[in-house]
């Protein structure tokens, strides 16, 4: 049951709950914080409409069991959402967040890549008749092109040209759209399951469009990922992985053959970073450091023989 907000930021708080729905982002979490934000501004800041510096840290420092970083993460959510609908508000500077050292990204061995793709090829049938044709394309395809996880879930079928193979991403991160030139080995095997989930679902808006007629959810995404991953009899021995780790090998698989082809990378980085949608350069540099360590030792070589083909027929 949902809670029914009633503070002065009522309207906003609502707003901004359905705005991280039509992103596809969680909601469920901002539900409960909220929630607990509007019962505290009801009984202490009953007549504020302005999120303030104060409101903000009253609230974050009555958290309790170290609560307060959640707060301070939701507030600053907030106060950017405000902020981007035309309010005057405080947002909490990103410097408050320590930054934390986070775990080198998976880099695959070309065996485990085969074996997990030939994983998916043998994803078990389910009451969903196209979801074994469904899990082999949409990690084949966010592999090939890079894509965010949350990208390669929220396609649209018109995000596809097949006359000219590029696929639209609408909305990336940052809010960039772009637009990526794809194989035609991968825009085949796309345009022949567009065939089959036609049979399906006529007339469906997301290309990898579930049951309940939206997106594929993030946690659905992760759970394929892992059962494929279990099923490749690839092992956790070196460390867990995750449906992420697809783009970061794909950035370094690219940079690992433009080094062996002789290419210049200082000249060529600002393209894989406008194909892959990043901010800035600096995060595509990112994988530069991982050249000489990761990936050699991890022995990659090239995409040739990685990608098996999807068999499958064409019609049900």
């Amino acid at each position: 049951m949902k809670y029914e907000f009633q503070s002065g930021f009522s309207g906003h708080l609502k707003d901004m709950l359905k705005y991280r729905e039509t992103m596809g982002r969680d909601t469920a979490d901002y539900q409960k914080h909220l929630g607990h934000f509007d019962r505290f501004c009801l009984k202490n800041y009953p007549d504020e409409t302005t999120l303030t510096q104060e409101i903000v840290f009253s609230w974050c420092d009555d958290a309790r069991g170290g609560g307060g970083a959640k707060r301070a993460c939701v507030m600053r959510n907030f106060g950017r959402y405000l902020s981007l609908v035309g309010n005057v508000a405080y947002i909490v500077p990103k410097m408050f967040f320590p930054t934390t050292n986070t775990e080198p990204p998976y880099m695959f061995t070309d065996s485990e890549l085969k074996n997990f793709f030939e994983a998916t090829d043998r994803y078990p049938h389910t009451r969903n008749p196209l979801l074994e044709y469904t899990v082999p394309v949409i990690f084949r395809l966010q592999y090939a092109c890079g894509m965010r996880p949350q990208e390669v879930r929220k396609l649209r079928c018109i995000d596809f040209n097949f006359a000219d193979n590029t696929i639209y991403i609408a909305e990336g991160k940052h809010h960039k759209d772009r637009k990526l030139a794809a194989g035609s080995c991968i825009m085949e095997m796309c345009k022949k399951y567009d065939r089959i989930a036609h049979t399906f679902m006529p007339g469906r808006t997301y290309f990898f469009q579930s049951p309940s007629g939206k997106a594929y959810s993030n946690s659905w995404l992760t759970s394929s990922f892992h059962k494929c991953w279990e099923m490749s009899g690839n092992g956790n021995e070196r460390g867990t992985c995750v449906p992420f780790d697809l783009r970061h090998n794909y950035a370094s698989r690219t940079l690992m053959r433009w080094n062996e082809d002789g290419k210049d990378l200082n000249v060529w980085i600002p393209y894989l970073s406008a194909y892959m949608g990043h901010e800035s350069f600096k995060a595509t540099y990112y994988y530069i450091h991982l050249l000489p360590e990761r990936l050699v030792r991890a022995g990659l070589t090239r995409l040739e023989g990685i990608l098996p083909e999807v068999q499958y027929e064409e019609s049900t």
